[in-house]
């Protein structure tokens, strides 16, 4: 099973991602130097890699906090944010439900 995390809370990692992906589409002006943005493959699938990760970090974290309980990445704010709790239990309770259900098909 899976379990995706609320739009609000992966949108918090890389926030500026979704704004480079708009600008990439619309080919706008660099905030830079007014000049095109050119749209190349390279810049285009690293948006799409970083709009990815982020999403499946956010899904990771749950277990990857149990591994690793202690490492500072894990103080961050959005680790305490209510939305991630509530994820994070979400995610525990399905995680426990997938346990069970392996024991009883051994």
């Amino acid at each position: 099973m899976n379990l995706d995390p609320p739009t609000c809370l992966y949108k918090k990692l890389f926030p500026a991602i979704d704004e480079w992906h708009d600008r990439l589409e619309a080919e706008e002006l660099s905030p830079d130097n007014n000049n095109p943005i050119q749209p190349t493959v390279a810049a285009n699938l690293f948006v799409q890699v970083i709009l990815m990760l982020r999403k499946t970090f956010i899904q990771d974290s749950v277990l990857l906090m149990e591994l690793r309980p202690c490492h500072p990445i894990w103080q961050h704010s959005i680790f305490f944010d209510p939305v991630y709790l509530s994820f994070k239990r979400q995610s525990n309770i399905i995680a426990l439900e997938c346990d069970s259900m392996l024991t009883l098909i051994r």
